[in-house]
């Protein structure tokens, strides 16, 4: 019997199913169900109007490729990933983006005070360096404080109390020379 495989993603889903027509086309329609406010049609087509196991589905603004296959003993399988979402636009997020410091913690951590330090601030809290990456919608540091301990070690800022400031060093390993 042919195989089936659809992968699409709608908003926060992703979706992605392998295994026989019929069963791919239930899967695929309780998930469907599933999402509020989505207006479908009672049998999933394309756009062309055939049906979805032949062609291009088109769900929305969302666009997934179905394709046959015939390989037999192959146990059908569902994948439902939600995404991550990346915040657009915002001047903090394109920083670290540029920086390459929006993946590692610590980096993100010293990258963001820089920011900040080039927004006018002088003295920092780890506080302070949270609310600015919760305010830019940017995946929080699992351990604000572990961050600025290890920056110190490094002698990228100097701690000063409750607060912190950056060094020189701090600053030129995020705006270019030094590499960590």
């Amino acid at each position: 019997m042919a195989e089936s495989k659809i992968d699409f993603s709608f908003e926060n889903l992703h979706f992605s199913c392998e295994g026989d027509k019929d069963w791919v086309e239930t899967q695929l329609n309780q998930v469907l169900n599933r999402i509020p406010g989505l207006n479908k049609p009672e049998k999933i087509k394309s756009a062309s109007g055939k049906a979805a196991s032949e062609g291009v589905l088109d769900v929305g603004n969302t666009v997934a490729e179905v394709k046959e296959k015939g390989k037999r003993g192959r146990k059908p399988k569902v994948v439902v990933e939600p995404l991550v979402e990346e915040p657009s636009g915002d001047p903090l997020f394109e920083f670290l983006k540029e920086k390459n410091a929006d993946k590692n913690q610590v980096k993100k951590f010293l990258a963001t005070a820089v920011y900040l330090h080039s927004q006018g601030e002088e003295k920092f809290s780890t506080p302070m360096v949270s609310k600015a990456l919760k305010a830019s919608n940017i995946e929080k540091l699992i351990n604000a404080s572990d961050c600025l301990n290890k920056n110190e070690k490094k002698g990228f800022c100097i701690k000063d109390e409750k607060d912190f400031i950056l060094t020189e060093a701090g600053i030129r390993s995020i705006l270019g020379g030094i590499e960590e």
